[in-house]
């Protein structure tokens, strides 16, 4: 019998978009694809994005707030309109939580969620609640505009520059000192509470005709993203890797939940985003074929780094 762990979430995504497959004309970017769908309307195009977090799994009480708990939530999933370059327009909340949670935790979350909302300039229009035995489960959707023709990461080839924006792992810095009971670091601080998504990044991005993906599972983990989505494999220099302030390589490698983005791009393209944007993209890599993602040090060896990044079903 093959259970999920058996399959891990690459095997999952490639079992289900077949199964979901859609002849929709409209649908642009369907399942299995990327990490939003979209499709056409009139005047531009739509993105739409789920993301779930679960307590215990993506954030624990003992160290954040339940306010910072709610901003995370949407912030996590507004990233992903903004890897296609979307403004976003609305989304719908669902809170499963059991009987005995407190209702002010659940206000809280609530004002989190409200108070990201305002941030990116997005409408919650709803949602849903739920009662469950546990653990808090808090799902959010969302919908946004794009200008510029979408470029999924299915559409990834080899020879592709990987490039990255911002510097990487803050966010996975400042959960371990913040369960450690340590000072933060500001940086780490605010990449853990209250992280910011990439929105006028990602349109500009999107213009300059660049495939972007959310760096939501850790960098290594996305490059397995586009193996999975594109059929290709990657380079990866880590010593190229930008790193927030007191991280070191292995930490920038595999933080997730991170509100930066992975970009791809024929090479001309690139370089001529990079000579625009040199403040915020760091090229870090290429696409290959086959479907090894190899990471090589400052002196070309290859370095084993096994499982990093967050793989769920582990």
């Amino acid at each position: 019998m093959t259970r999920l762990r058996d399959l891990g979430e690459e095997g999952l995504i490639r079992m289900l978009a077949t199964t979901f497959r859609s002849t929709a004309g409209d649908l642009l970017v369907g399942a299995g694809e990327d990490d939003a769908a979209a499709w056409r309307e009139a005047g531009g195009y739509m993105v739409a994005s789920l993301d779930t977090m679960v307590e215990g799994v993506h954030f624990d009480f003992a160290w954040l707030r339940p306010r910072e708990v709610g901003w995370r939530a949407l912030a996590m999933a507004v990233n992903d309109l903004a890897a296609k370059g979307a403004q976003p327009l609305y989304g719908l909340v669902s809170l499963a939580a059991p009987a005995d949670f407190e209702a002010r935790r659940a206000v809280g979350i609530a004002e989190g969620i409200a108070q990201m909302a305002d941030a990116c300039g997005l409408a919650v229009a709803g949602g849903d609640v739920s009662a469950t035995s546990g653990p808090v489960v808090i799902t959010v959707s969302v919908l946004g505009r794009a200008e510029a023709p979408l470029r999924p990461r299915s559409s990834a080839r080899p020879g592709w520059q990987v490039a990255v924006t911002g510097r990487l792992g803050a966010a996975a810095a400042g959960l371990r000192a913040a369960r450690a009971g340590q000072p933060l670091d500001p940086a780490w601080e605010a990449a853990l509470r209250r992280p910011l998504p990439r929105v006028g990044e990602g349109r500009d991005l999107a213009a300059a005709d660049l495939c972007c993906g959310d760096i939501s599972d850790g960098l290594h983990r996305e490059l397995v993203k586009f193996r999975a989505m594109a059929r290709v494999g990657a380079r990866l220099n880590l010593g190229a890797v930008p790193r927030a302030p007191g991280v070191d390589a292995m930490t920038a490698l595999g933080s997730g939940e991170e509100v930066e983005l992975i970009c791809a791009a024929p090479a001309g393209t690139m370089e001529r985003a990079v000579q625009r944007w040199p403040e915020l993209l760091t090229v870090v890599g290429e696409l290959t074929v086959g479907d090894r993602i190899v990471v090589l040090d400052e002196d070309g060896s290859e370095v084993e780094v096994g499982e990093v990044g967050h793989r769920h079903f582990a």
